[in-house]
């Protein structure tokens, strides 16, 4: 065959990528157990946000109507039956950790 002829047999007529040459590493079983469960976390985790949202609002809805006053930084700290409750002005971060 020709130059010529070579390359074009060799061009793909629609420029679309190729198919690759499926190689399957010696673990793809437990590669694709863990991305499972990978997905299911993150899935888990999104569905969580909106709850995680509305309790946050309702935290700082209470903190505002209770009428806790925040130090010379702008932070509310206190603590309530074992739990720490920070709310930081920056973007109104809350943190709540319990006591160990």
């Amino acid at each position: 065959m020709s130059k010529k002829q070579t390359e074009k047999k060799r061009k793909n007529p629609k420029q679309e990528q190729l198919d690759l040459i499926d190689i399957a590493p010696a673990n793809q079983k437990e590669l694709i157990k863990h991305a499972k469960l990978y997905k299911d976390a993150v899935s888990e985790r999104q569905a969580w946000h909106d709850e995680e949202v509305k309790q946050k609002q309702k935290l700082l809805e209470l903190t505002k109507s209770a009428g806790i006053k925040p130090d010379a930084n702008g932070v509310n700290k206190f603590k309530v039956d074992g739990y720490t409750i920070t709310i930081k002005p920056r973007d109104e971060l809350v943190q709540v950790k319990e006591s160990e």
